[in-house]
C-alpha cells in the first residue's frame, strides 16, 4: 500500500500539459476576439469614407437643382459623380472607378419631387425636371479586406452608402446681403418700365416663363422690361443724386462708408433682412460712382479708391476674375463679360494675378430688391419686396458705376438655408443633406 502522498504525486503527474493546452486554446480565442475587434473597427472606419462620399456627392447634386430646368439633372448627376471620385475608401487606398467606371455609376443617381420619393432613374429626370427637389446617391459596393477574422467573415465583406440631399424650404430665414438695392417696378405700378438702356437681355424674346422652384407646378411669368427676371442680363447703374429709377441700384446705409461695406467680406455690415424688412438708403453726400465701383472691383482682383491689396484677407477676389475681352471707345473700356453658367463650369477661368488667394461666389451679389414707389417724398426708408442673386459679369465702371449682371433667381443656392420652425419669410434657398 502507498502512502498518501505518492498517490497524489502520480494523480498529478497524469495531468501533466493540461494547463499549457487550456493557454493555447485561450490565447487562440483571445487572438480572434482582438482580430474580430481590429476588422469591425475597420469596417466602421471604412463604412465611415463611404458615407462621407455619399454625403458630398448628394449635396453637390442637390446644388445643381436651382439651375433652369434643361441643365439641372444633368448637371446634377455630373456634379454628384465627380465629386464622388474626388474620395477615395479603405483608408485612402481605392478609387470608386476601380470598381465601377463612371458612366455606369451613373445609374446611382436618381430624383424625386418628395423627399419619401418615389426615386426615378436620370433619363426620367430629364423628360420631366420640372418639380424635382431631392437627389439620392448611392456609392458602388465596394470589397473591403479582412485582415484577422477571415476564418470566420472570409477575406473580404462588400460595403455601399447612400445619401438624400435636396433645396432647403424657402420662407423663413434671414440672410446678411450686400449694401445694395436694385430698383424694380411696383406690379401695382403699371405705368412703369426700365429705361431702354436698362431692360434685359434675355435667352428668349418677350415673357420669360420657367418653374417656380417654391411652388411646384406652378410657373413663374417675368417681364424683363419691368423685372429682374432669371437667366436675364442687365446694366444697372448706380442711382448717384438724382434719385433711383427702375433698372438702377442704390446704396444701403449700413453704418459705414459705402465702399468699405461693398468691399468686405463675411462682415455683416447690414444685419440680417428679409422681404418686408424697412432698409435705410444711403443718403449721405459726397458718395459717388467711384466708390461704387471700388467697392465692387475687389472681386476682380482691382484695389483702388483707398482700397490696399494688404486688404486681401478681409476683401478678397473672386476665385475667377475672367470678364471676356475690353473694348475701349472714347475712354471707356467695357468688356465681353462672363455668363453665370461659364462661372459655375469654371471656364474661362482666370484666377488673381496678384497672389491673393480668391473666395469663390464673390462676384455673385445677394441684394435686396425694392419697388420704385418706395422711393417716393425723399424718404430715406425703404421696405423690401424680396431678395435676390445677382452675378458680376464683368467690373464696374468707375466713371458712372454702371455694371453688367446677369439675374440668377431668388433661390440663391449655396448661401443659407431653410429652418422649417421659423416664422419669417424670405427666398432662399440651400442644398440640404436630410438623410
Amino acid at each position: 500500500m502507498r502512502p498518501k502522498h505518492q498517490s497524489r504525486s502520480l494523480d498529478r503527474k497524469s495531468e501533466r500539459g493540461n494547463v499549457l493546452a487550456y493557454t493555447v486554446l485561450s490565447a487562440l480565442f483571445l487572438f480572434l476576439a482582438v482580430g474580430l475587434g481590429v476588422d469591425l473597427s475597420h469596417f466602421y472606419l471604412a463604412k465611415t469614407e463611404l458615407q462621407n462620399s455619399a454625403d458630398a456627392a448628394a449635396l453637390a447634386g442637390a446644388s445643381a437643382l436651382t439651375l433652369p430646368d434643361d441643365q439641372k439633372i444633368t448637371t446634377a448627376v455630373n456634379r454628384a459623380i465627380n465629386t464622388m471620385n474626388l474620395n477615395k475608401y479603405n483608408f485612402d487606398n481605392r478609387t470608386y472607378a476601380a470598381v465601377m467606371d463612371t458612366t455606369a455609376q451613373r445609374a446611382l443617381v436618381s430624383f424625386a419631387i418628395n423627399l419619401d420619393g418615389p426615386y426615378i432613374s436620370e433619363a426620367d429626370a430629364v423628360a420631366d425636371p420640372r418639380d424635382i427637389r431631392f437627389v439620392r446617391v448611392f456609392t458602388p459596393s465596394v470589397p473591403v479586406s479582412v485582415f484577422f477574422a477571415s476564418p470566420l467573415l472570409g477575406s473580404s465583406r462588400n460595403l455601399d452608402a447612400k445619401a438624400v440631399a435636396g433645396l432647403s424650404i424657402p420662407g423663413n430665414v434671414r440672410f446678411c446681403p450686400a449694401p445694395l438695392s436694385a430698383v424694380q417696378c411696383d406690379p401695382a405700378d403699371a405705368a412703369c418700365a426700365f429705361a431702354t438702356e436698362f431692360q434685359g437681355t434675355c435667352p428668349t424674346a418677350g415673357i420669360q416663363s420657367y418653374p417656380d422652384p417654391d411652388h411646384p407646378g406652378q410657373t413663374i411669368t417675368c417681364d424683363p422690361t419691368k423685372q429682374f427676371c432669371r437667366g436675364c442680363k442687365y446694366t444697372i447703374r448706380y442711382s448717384g443724386g438724382n434719385g433711383p429709377s427702375p433698372g438702377n441700384y442704390d446704396g444701403l446705409d449700413c453704418g459705414g462708408l459705402l465702399r468699405d461695406n461693398l468691399a468686405a467680406y463675411n462682415d455683416c455690415r447690414c444685419g440680417n433682412l428679409t422681404e418686408g424688412d424697412n432698409v435705410s438708403i444711403d443718403t449721405k453726400t459726397g458718395v459717388n460712382a467711384g466708390p461704387v465701383a471700388g467697392g465692387l472691383n475687389v472681386r476682380f482682383d482691382i484695389y483702388g479708391n483707398g482700397l490696399k491689396q494688404r486688404d486681401w484677407e478681409s476683401m478678397p477676389p473672386d476665385t475667377n476674375i475672367y470678364q471676356g475681352t475690353s473694348t475701349t471707345s472714347q475712354g471707356v473700356t467695357t468688356w465681353t463679360g462672363l455668363s453665370y453658367a461659364d462661372y459655375q463650369a469654371g471656364t474661362p477661368t482666370a484666377p488673381p494675378t496678384s497672389g491673393a488667394t480668391g473666395v469663390a461666389n464673390r462676384r455673385v451679389l445677394v441684394i435686396p430688391i425694392i419697388n420704385n414707389t418706395e422711393f417716393t417724398n425723399g424718404k430715406t426708408t425703404v421696405k423690401i419686396a424680396s431678395l435676390g442673386a445677382f452675378f458680376m459679369q464683368s467690373q464696374a465702371d468707375n466713371n458712372n458705376g454702371t455694371v453688367r449682371v446677369e439675374y440668377v433667381g431668388p433661390n440663391v443656392n449655396g448661401i443659407v438655408g431653410g429652418d422649417p420652425t421659423g416664422g419669417v419669410a424670405t427666398n432662399v434657398v440651400t442644398p440640404v443633406l436630410y438623410k
